[in-house]
């Protein structure tokens, strides 16, 4: 079985030679914008520079425009943060699992990672438990960490809990970080503010959520169907119908939107995912509107 980066790299080189050649490429040693940056000293404002690095303090006492320097750090620490609650076994609206996806997504996010000689970690957990791995850039460490997540999710894992991951992310990292964390909507729903916001104080935050198969899902509609929270199942005829279908597709529809501006408050950017096939795209254009955000 072909490892989980391997399965990145072969969808990545086709799609990098037609759209993302530019975010793979270049003199920067990371598509990770971010507070990695050491203070130097400071200089008068020259035309085309970031107005973001003003020192207004600075400015005032000299009257003259004076700009921040840094030194940058060409390593980040990129910690992937994945939900391995029950509720990521259940299926997205491709047919494969949310695991599957998940995994493949952290996988991108690795590959990524990895081609700018950067740092990646992982932690995942639910409700009862969390497996941390440090951060490093040894591919078969990486591989390792991703086929043991994709091994945690099963049917008879705990409940879903990202407040309860992210909880433990907060206490246990205290170095500055890109947090990537990937989870499902119905999760993300019930992310706790406080919480958000105080991971945004020392890290950088971005979100993957992997969708759920809608009832209505014609891949579905000849299988029997289980609730995997409620564990209740979902008749046929109760999923083919298009009233029921109607209402279920505005409903998600107001809770992707719900989440997502509430992320936008913060300055953290999302994207939803539904397979395997999409996760490059929105990725990339996660990180593209990552580099422009206004923190």
């Amino acid at each position: 079985m072909p490892g989980y980066l391997v399965k990145v790299r072969k969808k990545m080189d086709i799609y990098a030679q037609r759209r993302v050649r530019n975010v793979l490429s270049g003199n920067y040693g990371s598509v990770f914008k971010g507070r990695s940056m050491d203070f130097d000293d400071l200089r008068e404002y020259s035309y085309g520079d970031d107005v973001k690095d003003i020192d207004w303090k600075a400015t005032a006492r000299s009257r003259s425009i004076m700009i921040r320097r840094y030194i940058a750090i060409r390593k980040h620490n990129i910690l992937i943060v994945a939900d391995s609650g029950k509720s990521m076994a259940a299926l997205a609206p491709s047919g494969e699992s949310k695991r599957e996806i998940a995994a493949f997504c952290a996988g991108v996010i690795s590959y990524v990672s990895q081609k700018h000689g950067d740092l990646v970690g992982m932690v995942y957990g639910n409700k009862t438990s969390n497996k941390r791995y440090a951060m490093k850039e040894d591919t078969p460490y990486i591989e390792n960490f991703l086929k043991k997540y994709d091994q945690s999710v099963t049917v008879e894992s705990s409940e879903s809990d990202i407040n309860s991951v992210l909880t433990y992310v907060s206490k246990s990292f205290r170095e500055r970080m890109f947090l990537i964390i990937i989870t499902d909507p119905s999760s993300a729903a019930t992310l706790d503010r406080d919480l958000v916001r105080r991971l945004n104080a020392r890290h950088e935050q971005m979100y993957i959520l992997v969708e759920d198969s809608p009832l209505s899902n014609k891949l579905l509609l000849e299988e029997d169907a289980v609730d995997m929270n409620e564990d209740v199942r979902l008749p046929h005829y109760f999923r083919s119908n298009k009233k029921i279908a109607e209402a279920e597709e505005e409903f998600r529809t107001s809770i992707n939107e719900k989440i997502q501006k509430g992320l936008r408050r913060f300055g953290i950017v999302s994207t939803f995912v539904d397979s395997t096939e999409h996760a490059i795209p929105r990725i990339f254009t996660m990180l593209e509107e990552q580099r422009r955000v206004r923190r």
